[in-house]
């Protein structure tokens, strides 16, 4: 925070707690969702369907709502695009290896 501005610190600082809630759902459910991916569960496109919503809720709110493009310019879209962008394109992967029949249900009886 030391480069910044004192308008962007206080931007920063007036981030309301529940965008930090939306922030560790999307995380916890975009990890569980790769893992799930990783061993081959057709969950994971639920759960990258979560990170995926509350990754737009937060990039929206931070962004366009709560004015984080007019404090921080427009350099500072950068990484929400990148993060939705990756967002979208984990899902649309589960989606078509769930398609594809690559995925099996979580709790798939072995025989």
């Amino acid at each position: 925070m030391e480069s910044m501005t004192e308008k962007q610190k206080e931007w920063t600082r007036s981030t309301p707690s529940w965008i930090y809630f939306v922030f560790a759902i999307s995380v916890s459910t975009g990890l569980a969702g790769s893992i799930c991916l990783l061993m081959r569960k057709a969950s994971s496109v639920l759960l990258f369907t979560i990170s995926f919503v509350a990754v737009l809720i937060q990039m929206l709110y931070t962004m366009l709502i709560a004015g984080g493009l007019q404090v921080m310019g427009p350099s500072g879209a950068v990484m929400p695009a990148v993060v939705i962008i990756l967002s979208i394109a984990w899902l649309l992967f589960s989606q078509f290896s769930k398609g594809k029949g690559w995925l099996v249900p979580f709790l798939k009886a072995s025989a």
